[in-house]
């Protein structure tokens, strides 16, 4: 046994030597193979003896090795035998083999190895190349956006695939679809009719037939936008309770895009309306509350798509004050002149809040005549003094509310003021004038007197009725009384009488009435008393008829014809006896009859007697008064006396 190998050992020995052939292998044209390409085996034997043997070609791959099937050669001598006339069997790159590798060449010579040799490395890997684009790197929730890319190895060959597609936001990462690489060629599509808007990432995972692989991380970015722009105009910028209000403008995206539906809500304080859009415009009518508040108030508008695309916008409308109310206040409502009353107004506007501008004032007297008129601010209070001679009766007081534009009344309010009646005398002495003024508001109709003490006779100054307001009438004293001091008692009006010194130096001398005439006054006034009561006294009921003698009638012609006077029960009988009855105007006519009759014989026999005497009794040269002089020899009427009946002509 050992003979026989030692003798195979001596035949290589001696063949080995033989053996001068050169085996050169071509650096493969990559640098890089993918799993599945044919890895390409080129060069050449070249041999200075003919030579039979094997060429074997290996792939190693770091620490593996992939041989191929050896392949018989002949070669002559000084020839040289290229690769490619041998049927070398194909190498693919697989899966396994991934890794720097190399080429190496071996000749075999009676299944000894006579010749090596190596290529330069190379790489087989599993690596694809990409490139991406997408057609816009901004859209709005509802756009559609696409993603286009080319898939090749890494010897730039499209590659037929799959591709799984990822959205990645927020630091969360989305399966989005699986899409086919044919021929390199990746298209994919996806619109964003939900979601949030933000930013997002595309990553790929790309795998070809041969179990390449690359996942692309950050491929492509894009953000999604979720607003819309909404411009917003009114028809106005200030509006009255009432008006309408016209609100319009348009939405489009952010990227300038037309929204085609969306729902618009219109708010104005309460108050939302609803509207649509039309060509991503709108339009909406608000009636404004008439109530509504006065000053600024915010209009808003939100737009929202049925994507989820959403905007709005704000603005600032101005509401005039609309006056409304207008209300007086009055301190006292009954009220004597020279006295004061505070009036205040107060005018609010449609909500009820008070205004601050300013109202007319107009105070009317009982005659329905402007006695003040003035402009005060609202909540103003101001203080009226009722005039000295203010008409009695309802005073009216106005205040009202003018249109800025149109100078037309608004609102207004009304109250009344009741002024009382005062009846109120001045007395003034000024040297040997007396001065009495009506300083109430109404004609003085009471009858009023001073007493006027001398040292040996008093005197009795007396004012006869309707003295005008503010009227006064002057009595020149010196004219009316004798010489001498006196003594003036002015009522004051609080039941006292003021006393007021009085020195007449030039006065009128006193003259006295004589007995005779007094006593003619005297019986005139008993005749004249002697007939009113034969007139009104009762009649007997049943008189005797006696038939007189025409003879013994005497002649009425010139017998004096006395005055008749009225007698109701009579006129009633004779009317009775003429078959009617008697009227309220016969009865006035027949008063009034009566009354002039017996006027005009009062005033013929006061005439006798003023021109057969002089009288004790001094006329006054002052409009409406007189003075009465009284003697004092006259006794003085004793409380206790019972005064006489008198029987008023003028009762009715």
């Amino acid at each position: 046994m050992k003979r026989g190998v030692l003798f195979l050992v001596l035949i290589a020995l001696l063949v080995l030597p033989l053996v001068s052939a050169t085996v050169s292998i071509t650096n493969p044209s990559k640098a890089q193979y993918n799993v599945g390409e044919e890895i390409d085996l080129s060069g050449y034997i070249q041999e200075t003896n003919y030579l039979d043997g094997q060429l074997q070609i290996s792939l190693v791959c770091g620490t593996k090795t992939y041989k191929l099937q050896a392949v018989d050669f002949s070669v002559s001598a000084q020839e040289s035998l290229s690769f490619s006339d041998l049927s070398l069997p194909s190498l693919t790159a697989s899966s396994s083999m991934q890794g720097i590798c190399k080429l190496k060449a071996d000749i075999l010579v009676n299944g000894a190895t006579a010749e090596i040799t190596s290529s330069s490395s190379f790489e087989i890997t599993k690596s694809l190349d990409g490139t991406f684009s997408l057609d816009q790197s901004q859209i709005q929730l509802g756009d559609t956006i696409t993603l286009t890319a080319s898939i090749t190895n890494v010897n730039n060959q499209p590659i037929d695939g799959t591709a799984e597609i990822y959205f990645e936001t927020g630091g969360e990462e989305y399966m989005m679809d699986f899409v086919d690489v044919t021929s390199g060629s990746l298209t994919y599509s996806s619109t964003f009719t939900n979601g949030n808007a933000g930013s997002y990432k595309i990553n790929l995972i790309v795998r070809d037939s041969y179990g390449n692989e690359q996942q692309f991380d950050s491929a492509e970015s894009f953000t999604v936008l979720d607003d819309l722009e909404v411009t917003l105009s009114t028809n106005a910028q200030s509006f009255s309770p009432g008006d309408v209000l016209n609100v319009y403008g348009d939405v489009r995206t952010l990227l300038q895009g037309y929204v085609d539906a969306a729902v618009v809500e219109i708010s104005l304080d309460e108050t939302t309306v609803s509207t649509s859009l039309s060509d991503s415009k709108f339009t909406q009518d608000i009636l404004i509350s008439t109530t509504i508040t006065s000053g600024q108030h915010t209009l808003s508008v939100d737009v929202e798509d049925s994507y989820g695309n959403s905007g709005s916008s704000t603005m600032t409308i101005q509401v005039d004050p609309q006056a409304t109310t207008i209300t007086n206040s009055i301190s006292n409502t009954t009220l004597n002149p020279e006295e004061n009353v505070n009036i205040g107004v107060v005018i609010y506007d449609q909500a009820g809040d008070v205004m601050t501008d300013s109202v007319h004032l107009d105070v009317y007297d009982s005659n329905n005549n402007i006695v003040s008129q003035t402009t005060i601010a609202s909540e103003e209070d101001i203080t009226y003094k009722i005039p000295q001679f203010a008409s009695p009766g309802q005073w009216l007081v106005k205040s009202y509310y003018l249109d800025d534009e149109t100078e037309q009344e608004v609102i207004s309010d009304t109250d009344s003021l009741t002024i009382n009646a005062v009846q109120k005398i001045d007395y003034n002495i000024v040297g040997t004038m007396l001065y009495i003024t009506n300083v109430g508001n109404v004609k003085y109709t009471d009858d009023f007197s001073i007493e006027i003490a001398g040292v040996d006779q008093d005197y009795l100054v007396t004012k006869t009725k309707n003295l005008g307001v503010n009227e006064t009438i002057t009595i020149d004293l010196s004219k009316e009384l004798p010489s001498g001091s006196y003594s003036v008692s002015i009522p004051t009006g609080y039941g006292t009488a003021e006393q007021n010194a009085l020195v007449i130096t030039d006065g009128k001398v006193k003259t006295a009435l004589s007995w005779p005439y007094t006593i003619i006054a005297i019986l005139i006034i008993l005749i004249l008393a002697f007939i009113i009561y034969s007139r009104v006294r009762p009649k007997k009921e049943k008189k005797q008829d006696v038939r007189q003698d025409p003879a013994n009638i005497p002649a009425r012609k010139n017998k004096e014809k006395k005055i008749r006077l009225y007698d109701p029960k009579r006129e009633a009988e004779k009317l009775k006896k003429k078959g009617g009855n008697l009227t309220f105007e016969d009865k006035q006519h027949n008063l009034e009859d009566f009354k002039q009759r017996t006027l005009e014989e009062i005033r013929k026999t006061e005439e006798k007697i003023q021109k057969d005497s002089k009288r004790s009794t001094f006329m006054s040269e002052g409009k409406l008064g007189y003075v009465t002089g009284k003697n004092d020899p006259q006794p003085k009427p004793k409380a206790a006396e019972e005064k006489p009946s008198v029987f008023n002509l003028f009762d009715q």
